[in-house]
């Protein structure tokens, strides 16, 4: 039921206890009051709803489609034109007195028009509402699916492999007025590489978009959007929220694809530099699998290795046909190539040296540096080899060894010369004795043949001998003759001492190592130095009588005790040549641990503190010019490397020094190979 207004004017309190009595809630309203909103109908006397026409219509404006009906209550002998001019206000009429069922009747259904009418405002109202919000999401969905076309079609140009950069400008550019609201009116265009990249028909305008490129690398690289000159109808043209979304889009997309592009080239030359690289190194680079077989190898190593001349199966870094192994030419122990002990530990290792056999004969010395590729899962997957060709390197190094060693004998062949010349005078000496006294002899000898070819009695010939064995001179011969002898053969034994040292230092007769005797070879180093150090020093030696051999190469072990006595002989004449006194120089020698420890100490001037990191660099030297070459101690230093031995420098200035080596001994198996 329904709140109704009821003018009390002329209606008779009957009308109103009907509608009470129907149910309905009646509002009363006077003649100059203002009608309440809410109310479902109006009801009043004809006149007094005539009176009130314009606060009627008021009222009904206000309340829109859901108009207000209202019921208006005639006399029963209103007239035609009565009727007429009150349908023109109320929307019902009906005659007094009325009846119950029949008021009942018409309020109900001017209540029901009263709610279709209603209803169909509200359709209405929400019909209008959801053409208006389907139009703007169609607007929008419209944009947007104008906008995402925009970008897949940007992702298709920049996808354009290898397509030069300024058909990817021209591409985009041509791509973002259409995706616009007014794609007439809008240009864009990109800045970079030092020029222009426009759409067709490009005009700049008043209002702009700009975002910088960069990922071109390029300070003044952008994307740029115009408008051009405003239309009347527009108003001022400028770019909405969208709009700037969507360009900013296509300027990220453009930024990451000129970074990627820049990426990328840099990278090509990168490789094109990694591959020129390989290929011009002096050196060779190896790749080698888990398993050992070669992978990649650049020109230079393949050279090195002369993989062409060589018949291997994988190529591997054991195969036979390299033969690989140490620089004495002794086969590697196991666990010892690079390649398996960068595998095995995962840390590289750095110049070593190793010989391998050439297809065509011989050897080549190379050295090898190692270093581990790890997978992700932090295990090694490659090692990477590189690998230098010393083979000239090692020539040189044994050349100049040997022509150092000849100028150490050059320099002591002076001396030696006079340690033969000595024997060899009193040799000669002796020899015209002996020659003298067989002269005398033969005399004797003669006069006692011509006595007894005269036939002389034995007396005569007995009392001749007697005479003659009774001469001084021939006594002095016949006492002297054995001596001189003896003598002769004591400087021919010296002689063939020194002869024989120089030949075994000289010439040792073998390039391998080989079990060296201590107590023989430094034996062979004073007989052959005697000259350097007898008239500077004194020379003591205490060798152990269970001192093993050692393993060495016999000429260089010869060459690390000559070079280490001479420097200590010319120390030594340094400091007492002034004095005219002599120098001590004690070489002592004796088992230590699993080795042989061979000290070889002098009382000369020692080694001053800030040159004692240098004695072993090549060419280093503190004597004047022309007396020292700066080589002795390097090669003793390269040798007893070389040979895995040790060296210890002490010295204290002014009192002397000691150099300590720590020599491996020749162990049976070690020697058998």
């Amino acid at each position: 039921m329904g709140a109704i207004g009821i003018w009390r004017d002329e209606l008779q309190d009957d009308v109103a206890r009907l509608l009470e009595a129907a149910g309905h809630e009646t509002v009363e309203l006077a003649a100059g009051s203002q009608l309440p909103g809410g109310l479902a109908l109006l009801l009043g006397d004809a006149r007094t709803v005539l009176a009130h026409a314009g606060r009627i219509a008021a009222q009904r404006a206000k309340e829109g489609e859901g108009r207000l009906p209202v019921l208006a209550v005639l006399a029963a002998t209103a007239d035609d034109a009565a009727i007429k001019a009150v349908l023109a206000v109320a929307d019902e009429v009906i005659r007094r007195p009325v009846a119950a069922a029949e008021l009942s009747v018409r309020v109900g259904r001017l209540l029901a028009c009263r709610g279709q009418s209603l209803a169909i405002g509200e359709l209405r109202t929400y019909s209008d509402g959801t053409k208006t919000a389907l139009a703007a999401a169609s607007a929008d969905l419209s944009r947007r699916v104008k906008a995402l076309h925009c970008l897949s079609e940007v992702h298709a140009v920049i996808q354009r492999f290898g397509q030069p950069r300024e058909e990817l400008f021209k591409g985009v550019v041509a791509l973002i007025a259409p995706a616009m609201r007014w794609p007439q009116a809008a240009h864009a265009r990109v800045l970079a590489d030092g020029g222009e990249f426009p759409s067709p028909g490009f005009r700049q305008g008043p209002c702009q978009l700009r975002f910088p490129l960069a990922g071109s690398g390029q300070p003044d690289a952008a994307l740029e959007v115009f408008y051009d000159a405003e239309e009347p109808a527009s108003g001022d043209r400028c770019f909405d929220a969208e709009e700037v979304e969507l360009v900013r889009l296509v300027a990220q997309r453009l930024d990451r694809t000129l970074a990627r592009l820049g990426a990328e080239a840099a990278l090509a030359r990168e490789r094109e530099f990694s591959a020129l690289l390989m290929n011009t190194l002096p050196g060779g680079v190896v790749r080698l699998n888990r398993d050992g077989a070669i992978v990649f190898c650049n020109p230079r190593a393949a050279a090195v290795l002369e993989l062409q001349n060589r018949s291997l199966g994988s190529h591997a870094y054991d195969d036979p046909g390299f033969g690989s192994a140490d620089v004495d030419g002794r086969p590697l122990a196991d666990g010892a190539h690079p390649f398996v002990r960068v595998l095995a530990t995962g840390r590289p290792v750095y110049d070593m040296v190793l010989s391998i056999a050439r297809p065509v004969g011989g050897r080549r010395f190379v050295s090898v540096s190692a270093a581990p590729l790890f997978a992700p899962d932090g295990t090694v997957d490659e090692v990477v080899v590189s690998i230098v060709d010393v083979t000239g390197q090692k020539s040189m190094e044994r050349q100049l060894a040997h022509a150092l060693k000849m100028e150490s004998l050059g320099q002591l062949a002076a001396g030696i010369a006079h340690e033969i010349n000595t024997p060899v005078q009193y040799v000669g000496g002796n020899l015209e004795f002996l020659g003298n006294t067989f002269g005398q002899l033969l005399e004797l000898l003669d006069k006692l043949a011509a006595s007894a070819l005269a036939g002389q009695g034995d007396r005569s010939l007995a009392e001749e001998l007697a005479t003659l064995l009774g001469n001084e001179e021939l006594r002095f011969i016949l006492e002297e003759t054995p001596a001189a002898i003896r003598e002769s053969k004591e400087g021919l034994d010296r002689v063939a001492a020194i002869v024989l040292s120089m030949k075994r230092f000289a010439h040792p007769g073998n390039e391998l190592p080989q079990p060296v005797d201590v107590a023989g070879a430094v034996a062979d180093t004073l007989a052959v130095s005697r000259s350097a150090w007898k008239f500077a020093a004194d020379v003591s030696v205490e060798i152990d009588a269970d001192v093993p051999p050692v393993l060495f190469v016999p000429g260089d072990f010869n060459q690390i005790l000559l070079n280490i006595v001479v420097n200590a002989a010319q120390a030594i004449e340094e400091k007492f040549a002034p004095t005219g006194r002599k120098g001590h120089i004690a070489i002592r020698a004796a088992r230590s641990g699993a080795g042989v420890e061979l000290v070889i100490a002098d009382d000369g001037p020692g080694i001053p503190a800030t040159i004692r990191q240098r004695i072993f660099d090549p060419f280093f030297t503190t004597k004047p010019v022309g007396k020292g070459t700066g080589q002795g101690l390097a090669i003793v230093h390269a040798l007893l490397e070389r040979h895995k031995a040790g060296l210890d420098v002490l010295s204290s200035p002014g009192e002397g020094t000691s150099f300590v080596l720590r020599l491996p001994v020749a162990e049976q198996a070690k020697i058998g190979r």
